[in-house]
């Protein structure tokens, strides 16, 4: 009964978040012309027949298409075209799409890597186009599919069955792969935050307590000594469950990689740099879209709206991200149009949810590619596979409360040392 209640009210909320998001969008194109002192003469509506950034624009309306001049007017006034959002869709440029895309492949091939090495490093017998497979069927579950079973648990129930013996270590290089994705990510955005402190100086104070939650985790996780002084098992064994569980999770994951912290170290540069082309794709169909936002500007926004987006609010991120890239880009990009813009908090606005909504669609869309690998996969994890693990580890959850916390929760499945060690 509670699971059902908590699921209705975040279905709520994401409807809520949907009606406003949309509410505060434009979706008719507008022509608004104003005279040399400023006030508005006229206001056409209609819809951009064409480019909406050609002068004179081709706008049709009721009373059949007008062509209208752009920009200064001999009197003194000017002429604005204001596009609805589907317009700006309808005019996406194919090259400056076709990069960002790349960029997004470019990005899941070093996720695929990065995981491979965490798998490689507790002796797990993986390939890398096995792991390479099954980031896309991942993929595929967290964009396609509806419900509750996320990509993570998709990847590590069918890892788990690739290596029965090594269940334990196999489920926690998944946690230890989203861990590090979402530091780096905070990672970059605190390093290009520091260039721009003028114009975000609330965002770099937020993004740098998620970079300073994530390093004392890290600290905590990794050194033995801290834990005793401060007595970590009791700590989380004082907690209330919902909050104990996570963080249990991410003790026992962090606990298979102690030997191995230089490499651990390099992936999260590295992952710096990986996040930086998923920046790029986002800034590359911004220009297909003609966002008109500076790229420097992506690298701080985008850091905020994924990392916010990954809270588990709605099917991946769904309607999260369309309020977050609607009011950020609404706030922070305004100031880059041109003067005489009637609403530019609106026009950007209503660019931001346009990047948003066309970055999901075409992911979603290579999600299918995870979709055939599923669909040609010979030895499929089953639903009852699916229930069966998760009931597993809620079960060892509840044992691992009430008993330690601190030690993984299958005493014969965890290793009494982290791999490498002597």
């Amino acid at each position: 009964m509670k699971k059902h209640v908590v699921n209705a009210i975040k279905l709520l909320l994401v409807v809520v978040m949907f009606w406003y998001v949309f509410e505060n969008v434009q979706w008719d194109d507008v022509v608004v012309t104003t005279g040399g002192d400023g006030e508005v003469v006229a206001t056409v509506h209609g819809e951009v027949e064409g480019s909406w950034d050609a002068n004179p624009v081709v706008l049709q309306t009721a009373d059949g298409p007008r062509s209208l001049p752009i920009g200064p007017l001999p009197d003194g006034g000017s002429s604005v075209v204001t596009p609805g959002i589907l317009t700006y869709v309808r005019n996406l440029d194919a090259l400056y799409f076709s990069l960002g895309a790349l960029c997004y492949l470019l990005t899941l091939t070093v996720s695929a890597s990065r995981w491979w090495w965490l798998l490689r490093v507790n002796e797990l017998d993986v390939s890398f186009w096995q792991s390479w497979r099954l980031t896309w069927i991942g993929v595929f579950f967290n964009n396609v599919v509806p419900g509750q079973t996320g990509g993570d648990v998709v990847k590590a129930l069918y890892i788990v069955k690739r290596c029965p013996q090594g269940r334990v270590e196999a489920l926690m290089s998944v946690i230890v792969d989203r861990i590090l994705g979402l530091a780096s990510l905070a990672l970059l955005g605190a390093i290009v935050v520091l260039f721009q402190l003028d114009r975000f100086g609330v965002i770099a104070a937020g993004i740098w307590a998620v970079l300073a939650a994530c390093c004392v985790i890290g600290g905590l996780a990794f050194s033995r000594r801290v834990r005793r002084a401060i007595r970590l098992d009791q700590l989380l064994r004082k907690l209330p469950a919902r909050l104990a569980r996570p963080l249990m999770k991410v003790d026992h994951a962090v606990h298979f990689y102690r030997a191995h912290v230089r490499g651990v170290l390099a992936w999260l540069l590295g992952g710096t740099f990986n996040h930086g082309f998923t920046i790029a794709s986002f800034w590359l169909m911004g220009q297909a879209l003609g966002v008109g936002m500076p790229a420097g500007e992506y690298f701080v926004l985008i850091p905020v709206i994924l990392i916010v987006s990954s809270v588990p609010i709605a099917p991946n991120g769904w309607g999260v991200g369309e309020l977050l890239f609607g009011e950020l880009f609404g706030r922070f990009g305004a100031v880059h149009l041109a003067v005489g813009v009637p609403d530019p908090v609106q026009m950007m606005r209503t660019r931001g949810v346009a990047l948003s909504v066309l970055y999901r669609l075409h992911t979603t869309a290579w999600s299918l590619i995870g979709g055939i690998m599923l669909l040609i996969d010979r030895d499929r994890v089953t639903r009852a596979e699916f229930e069966a693990e998760i009931a597993r580890e809620s079960r060892e959850e509840q044992a691992a409360l009430q008993g330690e916390v601190g030690t993984p929760a299958t005493p014969t499945a965890a290793p009494t040392r982290a791999p490498g060690e002597t």
